[in-house]
């Protein structure tokens, strides 16, 4: 469904690519989804507790009806989303659905928490043959085990069934593309009670690590993923891993030549990152102290945790500036 060392982390892209694969449309690829939801863009961070590994997770469990549909919708196709709860009062009729989908070749994804693809079954629908991460080969998951699957962590919500239907309209491939950059910007302005996206969320976050957020936490206590690093991955995969959308976008609409400036300003976020080969920074985030490489006593130590939210700071400068060049080209 995905791979990961391909830095395909966003795992809704790599479901939603694969149906778009068994149903003829081989354009559609991991890379397009990543760049219509906005994950490849967007960097998030939640002020209250640990939920989503995504910007579009924190859309999905917001509003999943709208977020889902939406997804393919923007592709041409009719989609439906159908909650865990809404299968489990209709058992037979849902079973039944899926079923019938995929006898007809179509995947049917499994959305929040373990985000996969149902892909065959057995005994008429009592075992379900599932793929999720970078398995190449199905799991067989009990039908009634199917809403027990914990979130990742535990946090997230339930999840549902989304069913990808008819192809509604011929949308060029251009338009797609045009499209998903327009929308760069304004989810990145994206702001709630629990959560923020874009500069916001760099300055969320490093306004946490500095005002001593760590402070009274214990080792058993801190969970580097949920608490940090989650958020370094985001902004290293974003950095290192949109530019080929960024390139396609262009090369099917030659007249956006705004987008290789955006392109240059995440190339930044990567070299600011400082993981793998980008070194041009040498007060990189992973340098300090402040990467995958992060430690509580890191965050708990003044000196130290106030260069690592300085550094934080930095990027959302640069967000600032990408949501700028685009909003300034968004009438073009």
């Amino acid at each position: 469904m995905i791979t990961s060392e391909h830095g395909e982390n966003y795992w809704i892209n790599g479901c939603a690519a694969y149906v778009m694969e068994c149903l003829g449309e081989p354009d559609y690829d991991y890379w397009l989804f990543a760049g219509i939801t906005g994950d490849n863009f967007t960097q998030h961070y939640s002020h209250t507790i640990f939920t989503s590994e995504s910007a579009s997770g924190y859309l999905a469990e917001d509003n999943p009806v709208q977020f889902y549909e939406s997804i393919f919708l923007k592709c041409g196709y009719a989609a439906t989303y159908i909650s865990g709860e809404e299968v489990l009062k209709n058992t037979e009729k849902y079973l039944q659905t899926l079923i019938d989908y995929i006898d007809k070749g179509i995947p049917v994804i499994r959305c929040g928490g373990s985000t996969g693809v149902f892909v065959g079954y057995e005994d008429y629908g009592k075992v379900l043959l599932y793929i999720t991460g970078d398995k190449s080969e199905p799991e067989r998951v009990a039908f009634d085990e199917v809403f027990e699957f914990k979130p990742f962590h535990g946090y997230g919500y339930k999840g549902g069934w989304i069913f990808v239907g008819d192809k509604k309209e011929n949308r060029p491939l251009s338009k797609i593309y045009r499209e998903a950059v327009d929308a760069i910007a304004p989810m990145q302005l994206i702001k709630t009670d629990t959560y923020c996206f874009g500069a916001d969320a760099f300055r969320a976050w490093a306004s946490d690590i500095e005002s001593g957020k760590f402070d009274k936490m214990t080792a058993e206590e801190f969970d580097p993923w949920c608490d940090h690093t989650n958020y370094v991955c985001t902004l290293a995969t974003n950095g290192s891993c949109c530019h080929g959308f960024l390139e396609r976008a262009q090369e099917l609409n030659p007249d956006m030549d705004y987008i290789e400036k955006v392109s240059t300003l995440y190339r930044k976020i990567a070299e600011m990152w400082g993981g793998d080969n980008n070194h041009n920074d040498p007060d990189n985030l992973e340098a300090l102290g402040g990467g995958f490489n992060v430690t509580l006593e890191s965050l708990q130590d003044k000196e130290r945790r106030g260069k690592i939210a300085a550094k934080i700071r930095e990027f959302a400068k640069v967000s600032d500036e990408i949501v700028r060049i685009l909003k300034s080209n968004d009438n073009l």
